[in-house]
């Protein structure tokens, strides 16, 4: 019994020792979450020190060193480097993780001191990398600390079952002793007995761990003095689970039932439960956080458990620090969300300038501090001639400016980078063949902030070769035209070439310069009007319309005047509106316009003359015309007694001839009419079809007698149309006259078309199988005197009036005319009837 007793007594020892290990794992674990927070805090403050701008990261670099300072009193603690602290046993397994955290550590302060001092800001996100590393090294040196403290716990409840079951042994054998009547051995037993409850009681009262044993009624059979505190009971109450149900809060802050009490929970599952979060609500409203481990005890071989003991351990400081850990988890991860955010901006800034540098329409060069390329598009390519691979890094002076010009142009670089930027610089530049380009430039520094230092330079270059050289040939035109031109500016003339100063006949360009168009010119122009007023005039046209030409009389040096054609054109000149005023000498012009007008009007003279003649041997011509072929019809009549078949045939010739030369006193009538402007119309309603058939009965003998069919084509029915009848009657019987003579063989026809819809007759075609008409004399058979060519005159004879007379008579009714012909194969006339009818007299409107 004795033995039992000793070896309860040292496993009581053991138990002590156990309870007084668990609490330093608490404090180790508390330890070892504020490193991760002090990390947090060393992090941030580094961060916020690089991303800060240098006037305002003084405050966050002190933060940074007193976070550091802490952060490395901590880590020397927890290895044991530092006394008075808990530590990491150096063979327990979160020793190996906590080497691996140190590691980090020195790699995480090394990195923020260069960033620091480099200055460089993509060093943060690898950082904030590296602190999340650590920070979830960390977690596994307290996942490691909080299993080594769970296996004592299992460990601590072993000793206790041990430490009951050794002293229920020495009960037993107390029980057997007092048996025996021997009162010393029983009072050595009770006092054994009461010293191993005084040690238990002492080792629960010892531990900072809250131990609670509960039946299967929900009754507190026991609990320690850490479970009384933490559970805010008061001395002496008498407490069971419901009472205090209202109070506790499971994990995520709500109330808990009854059936969700980890005691409750085992005692069901018939299993223990590690690491059950669950809050305490004390009077003030204050939540506690435990951290609950739980332990069925059965009684004998029962398999339903009698009771279960809770141990706990409050960690409402380590629950605080998670919080404060994920708040700031949080706010880094905003702030990376940030930093990513910022990177990809500045990469679209990026990809924006590139975009621009390499699409803008000059060469864009930049050069830094030294004078060294560093940026080069695509237009400097295609000016220098050399790649932007190629460009890169090399010397801009030495490379790609001519030798003459190379100390100017660095003089200019060097003024560009101390801060002045340089604007219109014109200078030459040297390609990679040797040719020379001559480049306008501007140039301005590049600072990373608006008053910050500069660091390099950026040259936006427009090509200006082809413009001097356009500049050149266009001084040669102004210069060596034989055309004044002049450059008027606000004030006068600005500039003038050589061919102004030969038409004013004066020495220089003095002279001119600074006056106006009207000092140049006489008071007034040859219509009366002030040269100074019209000028003006002339200028607002031209800026009106973009451009205007006119007629101006200008005046010598010496009072002579001369005629020009001007033209007044307004252009830019350096950013101003100038007018470009051409002259061209029309002297020579003038003389042959005066020439020609005075032949025009004498033939015009001469054509009345000749209208007005025959207009008046109109009468004196038919009169005798028509008593010879009168007498003739008379003769041949026989009504003064028959004649001789001599006199016959020579009386039919008579006549024939006769009546021959009085159509053609009224065809040259007729064009005398036309030309003298003496040709009325007399509009009436006529049938189309009715016309044609009187023409056909009228020539029908003539086509007979060559053996010619001549035949119409109509439509079944034709509106009327108001029109002259006697001029659309000759137009068809001189075609169709016309087409009869032309045709030895075949057939005329005249063909109507007409509108399907209203009937309205739409033309008249005259075709015939006739000897057709070269292409070339298609257009002049229309003109008085014209025929097919020179042999049809002599074959058919005429006088080429009868076109000539149905153009101007088509005209006149507002018809039009057009001829389709193919030597040898026929011709064909087609008459276009105007497309409304014309204006009926007042008198035959009313009839």
């Amino acid at each position: 019994m004795l033995a039992v007793i000793a070896t309860a007594v040292a496993m009581l020892g053991l138990l002590v020792a156990q309870t007084s290990r668990q609490a330093d794992d608490g404090a180790l674990m508390s330890v070892a979450a504020r490193q991760r927070l002090l990390s947090e805090r060393f992090v941030s403050a580094a961060t916020a020190a690089q991303l800060s701008p240098a006037s305002g990261s003084a405050p966050f670099r002190t933060r940074m060193g007193r976070a550091q300072a802490e952060w490395q009193a901590a880590s020397d603690r927890l290895d044991g480097s530092t006394p008075g602290g808990p530590s990491v046993q150096r063979s327990s397994a979160a020793a190996a993780q906590l080497r691996r955290a140190s590691a980090l550590q020195r790699e995480i302060e090394a990195l923020a001191r260069r960033a620091d001092s480099a200055g460089e800001r993509s060093l943060v996100v690898r950082l904030t990398l590296l602190q999340r590393r650590y920070v979830a090294t960390m977690d596994e040196v307290i996942d490691a600390v909080e299993m080594e403290s769970a296996h004592g716990v299992d460990r601590l409840i072993q000793f206790e079952a041990i430490c009951a079951i050794l002293l229920l042994a020495a009960l037993s054998l107390a029980i057997r002793h007092a048996l025996l009547p021997t009162q010393e051995r029983l009072a050595e037993t009770m006092s054994a007995l009461a010293e191993s409850e005084s040690r238990t009681s002492a080792v629960l009262d010892a531990m900072r761990e809250g131990m609670l044993l509960s039946d299967v009624e929900g009754r507190l059979i026991a609990f320690n003095p850490s479970a009384q505190r933490a559970m805010g009971f008061a001395p002496g109450e008498v407490i069971d689970l419901r009472s205090v149900l209202g109070r506790l809060l499971n994990d995520r802050g709500e109330p808990m039932q009854l059936d969700e009490l980890p005691s409750r929970v085992t005692l069901r599952t018939r299993r223990p439960l590690t690491d059950i979060t669950m809050g305490v609500r004390d009077s003030t409203g204050a939540i506690r956080w435990l951290l609950v481990n739980t332990h069925p005890l059965f009684r004998g071989s029962s398999a339903a458990p009698h009771a279960v003991v809770a141990i706990f351990r409050d960690v409402t400081d380590e629950h605080r620090v998670e919080e404060e850990r994920a708040a700031q988890a949080e706010a880094l991860e905003m702030q990376n969300q940030e930093l990513l955010a910022q990177a990809d901006a500045l990469e679209r800034e990026q990809a924006l300038f590139r975009s621009l540098v390499e699409t803008a329409g000059n060469a864009i060069v930049g050069l830094d501090m030294h004078g060294c390329v560093f940026e080069w598009n695509r237009e400097a390519e295609a000016m220098y001639g050399v790649t932007r691979a190629e460009a890169l890094g090399r010397c801009y002076a030495d490379d790609f400016v001519p030798d003459p010009h190379r100390e100017r142009m660095m003089d200019g670089i060097a003024a560009v980078l101390r801060g002045t930027a340089l604007r219109n610089h014109v200078g030459p530049v040297r390609g990679a063949s040797g040719d020379r380009r001559t480049v306008i430039w501007n140039i301005t520094p590049l600072r990373a902030s608006r008053e910050g230092a500069v660091h390099g330079l950026i040259a936006a270059g427009l090509d200006i070769t082809e413009r001097e050289a356009s500049d050149e040939r266009f001084r040669v035109l102004f210069e060596r035209s034989s055309d004044a031109h002049l450059l008027l500016g606000e004030h006068g003339v600005i500039d003038c070439n050589d061919a102004t100063l030969r038409l004013l006949a004066v020495d220089g360009k003095q002279a001119v310069l600074g006056r106006d168009l009207a000092d140049l010119s006489p008071r007034r122009q040859p219509d009366g009007r002030l040269s100074l007023v019209v000028s003006a005039q002339m200028r607002q046209f031209a800026r009106d319309r973009g451009f205007h030409r006119f007629e101006w009389m200008h005046e010598r040096s010496d009072g002579g005047e001369f005629p020009v054609e001007v033209t007044l054109t307004p252009v830019r000149l350096n950013g101003q509106e100038v007018m470009l005023s051409v002259w061209h000498d029309i002297a020579e012009r003038k003389a042959v316009e005066t020439a020609l007008r005075s032949a025009k009007d004498a033939a015009e003279s001469a054509n009345r003359t000749k209208s007005d003649f025959m207009t008046r041997m109109n009468h004196e011509l038919r009169t005798p015309l028509t008593a010879i072929i009168g007498f003739s019809k008379v003769l041949l009549q026989g009504k003064q007694g028959a004649l001789s078949e001599g006199a016959q045939r020579y009386a039919d010739r008579i006549r024939a001839n006769g009546m021959h030369l009085l159509s053609l006193i009224n065809q040259i009538l007729d064009v005398a009419k036309v030309e003298a402007g003496r040709m009325e119309l007399e509009p009436e309603r006529i049938a189309v079809d009715v016309l044609v058939k009187e023409t056909i009965h009228m020539l029908e003998s003539t086509a007979e007698v060559k053996g010619v069919v001549l035949r119409g084509e109509m439509p079944g029915t034709l509106a009327t149309v108001v029109t002259d009848a006697t001029k659309l009657r000759q137009i068809l019987i001189n075609l169709v006259g016309n087409a009869i003579k032309f045709t030895e063989q075949g057939e005329v026809v005249i063909r109507v078309e007409a509108d399907a819809r209203t009937t309205r007759p739409l033309s008249i075609t005259v075709r015939d199988t006739g000897i057709g008409i070269p292409q070339e004399r298609q257009q002049k058979v229309f003109e008085p005197f014209e025929q097919g060519d020179s042999s049809t005159r002599r074959q058919f004879g005429g006088t080429g009036l009868g076109l000539s007379i149905v153009k101007t008579f088509a005209e006149l009714i507002g018809a039009a005319i057009e001829v389709e012909s193919e030597v040898g194969q026929g011709t064909s006339f087609t008459i276009w009837l105007a497309p409304s009818d014309l204006e009926l007299p007042v008198s035959a409107r009313a009839g």
